[in-house]
């Protein structure tokens, strides 16, 4: 059985043939972050400073120079002999490391469901048992379906100041197990959440903000939106919000009131196929950010959405003058698609 050792709280743990080391490492009482536990979001991100390693993860979540460079994701990896890992870059104190998984569960009860388009919609949960969380703008839960197995990871759209519910946005897709649940849910009924887990944040900076967003995606970035527009925070924020068609935006007023109450804030609906009545942006919505932002230099991006659409953002915004170390993503990857990714839509766990 390989041991695993930990840089730099120098704690080693043994791992089972088949188990992950993050599975390991949380039932022998330590910490380590995590987000989808199934390789997507890449919450879980560490590096390997000797021994073997198989992991499975998704390629978007760690891409291939990463791996090249020893990094892995605990989460679906698994030792092939005594090897340490640097989780370093997790930013643990000792303390968090050896407290075990603070990660709670919750019961919650449907408090309504609503349909945004044609193909996602709104759910909103009444917290009851705990009856609130706390929980950072940007975060996910992991929704257990009712009558199903396996989790599904989804961001939350309400701000952290609405700490007694959960507000979801969630994409429906065929033989979807949450999305013909939903078709069905009443109000009242129970439904088992955990978390909050994820590393997306609005992160402290004096630079300005672009956040993109298709699909789902929008979910995480409303509520960092809600969020710092509560705060008062004077910093410029761009949201480009990308959909096929008209019908597929949601959301719109609620949006454009957001940026209203700030002098720093603007919105842009982009639509690709749009008819004659439409009067914004066309195209898809890196078409649209070429033309309306010539320079990203000093800005911190935010993108949310389908992998294409955030791998396609995220070379943009870099070629455009963003740090690669300030685009952070989440991509949002439908059950049963392969390799799994982040949170929103129906995912397999979470993280565009």
């Amino acid at each position: 059985m390989p041991n695993v050792r930990f840089a730099p709280f120098d704690r080693t743990i043994e791992c089972a043939e088949g188990v992950p080391i993050l599975s390991a490492a949380l039932s022998q009482g330590y910490f380590l972050r995590y987000g989808c536990k199934h390789g997507g979001c890449g919450t879980c991100k560490a590096l390997v400073i000797e021994g073997d390693i198989e992991d499975s993860g998704s390629s978007f979540a760690l891409t291939h120079a990463d791996r090249s460079d020893g990094w892995t994701l605990l989460c679906s990896s698994q030792p092939l002999s005594d090897c340490v890992i640097d989780i370093s870059a997790m930013g643990l104190t000792d303390e968090e490391f050896q407290a075990g998984d603070q990660v709670e569960t919750f019961e919650t009860m449907i408090e309504r469901v609503t349909d945004l388009t044609p193909t996602i919609c709104g759910v909103t949960l009444r917290l009851v048992n705990p009856p609130e969380m706390r929980f950072t703008a940007g975060q996910f839960v992991n929704v257990e379906v009712p009558g199903a197995d396996g989790i599904r990871a989804f961001s939350m759209a309400n701000a952290p100041s609405a700490d007694s519910e959960i507000e979801l946005i969630v994409r429906l897709f065929p033989g979807g197990r949450f999305g013909e649940y939903l078709k069905h849910a009443e109000k009242g009924q129970v439904i088992r959440v955990s978390g909050p887990v994820g590393s997306l944040r609005v992160r402290l900076s004096y630079r300005k903000i672009i956040m993109i967003a298709g699909g789902s995606g929008m979910a995480p970035l409303l509520s960092m939106l809600t969020d710092l527009t509560e705060k008062n925070d004077r910093r410029p924020v761009t949201v480009f919000f990308g959909a096929r068609t008209c019908d597929e935006l949601y959301y719109i007023d609620r949006l454009k009131a957001l940026c209203s109450l700030s002098a720093h804030a603007e919105f842009v609906p982009v639509v690709q196929d749009a008819g004659d009545d439409w009067n914004g942006e066309r195209g898809l919505v890196t078409d649209a950010i070429a033309r309306r932002m010539h320079s990203l230099r000093g800005y911190d991006a935010y993108l949310c959405g389908p992998p294409p659409m955030v791998e396609a953002a995220r070379a943009l915004v870099i070629q455009l003058g963003v740090r690669d170390a300030n685009a952070y993503f989440d991509a949002f990857v439908p059950t049963g698609v392969a390799p799994p990714s982040a949170p929103a839509a129906e995912t397999s766990t979470a993280r565009p």
